[in-house]
């Protein structure tokens, strides 16, 4: 059986495969982009963008850190993919989708965990297209302490105060996968985790970011104390039910309540069929 610590390194050796294909991929549209024009002023914005990308190198870089690389080259991509994933879905606080939907799915996450962050730039977002976009799941997202404990301890309730005041605006989504979507794959060589990087203008940065957001009503909500007691909800729960890592996923429905890999033997990060799986056996 494997350890929930095996569990996570090939979660991020495959979170770091994936970053390299994204990557990939955004080199291969800009050598498209330049090859498909042919009025010599495309050419040369493409080459000033080639270069500029070079020069970032890293990636993302105006979130206050520096020396770090991210997944997407600009915060445009990052949100965008973020948008893709939600468009036209409802949201209400934590939770996405519709709220008659008859399945439910409970996600335990932390947000500096990078194997949530694989799980959602991977097999999350094609739950959201196949299962929540349709009326037939709907999402909750829940606080859970865990690789914020390494270096960002002091920070973890911050960042989940910081994703439930956006959810005051019912856009606590946009907030979560984005965040996701711009976590640092490692900054000076150094695993995200295992690096102090979460501040409050940090937080306030992935804010801005969220379109539709009020900016000064989210920053109230963070000293709203009812939202630092429902993170220690979160956590408490997840202590009920037995919760050890993250993401750590339960499938509700009329059938009864599952838990993915209960037994620990499987990858630590669910595909869409095995999802998929789990809801019809609660169906």
């Amino acid at each position: 059986m494997a350890s929930r610590k095996e569990q996570k390194e090939a979660a991020r050796r495959q979170r770091e495969q994936l970053h390299a294909q994204l990557q990939a991929s955004q080199r291969k549209r800009v050598r498209v982009w330049v090859l498909g024009g042919v009025l010599a002023g495309v050419i040369v914005v493409a080459a000033v963008f080639i270069i500029a990308s070079s020069k970032a190198g890293a990636g993302i870089s105006s979130n206050g850190l520096s020396g770090a690389t991210f997944h997407f080259k600009t915060h445009a991509e990052a949100q965008q993919a973020m948008e893709s994933a939600l468009k036209g879905i409802p949201q209400t606080g934590n939770v996405l989708g519709n709220p008659d939907a008859p399945v439910t799915i409970t996600e335990f996450g932390d947000l500096v965990c990078s194997t949530c962050d694989y799980f959602a730039l991977t097999s999350e977002p094609q739950l959201i297209t196949a299962d929540v976009a349709t009326g037939k799941v709907k999402l909750v997202y829940r606080g859970f302490e865990t690789a914020s404990g390494t270096a960002n301890a002091s920070e973890y309730t911050a960042t989940q105060v910081a994703a439930r005041a956006a959810g005051l605006q019912h856009l606590e989504w946009d907030y979560v996968l984005l965040t996701y979507n711009e976590q640092p794959v490692s900054i000076h060589g150094r695993d995200e985790e295992l690096v102090t990087y979460v501040s409050s203008s940090y937080l306030s940065d992935i804010a801005k970011q969220v379109p539709g957001l009020n900016f000064a009503q989210w920053q109230q909500g963070l000293t709203d104390p009812a939202l630092a007691q429902d993170v220690t909800a979160d956590g408490n729960a997840g202590n009920q039910l037995g919760v050890e890592g993250t993401p750590t996923i339960f499938v509700k429905g009329p059938k009864g309540t599952v838990e993915y890999d209960k037994s620990g033997t499987l990858s630590a990060v669910p595909t869409l069929a095995q999802l998929q799986a789990l809801i019809a056996q609660v169906s």
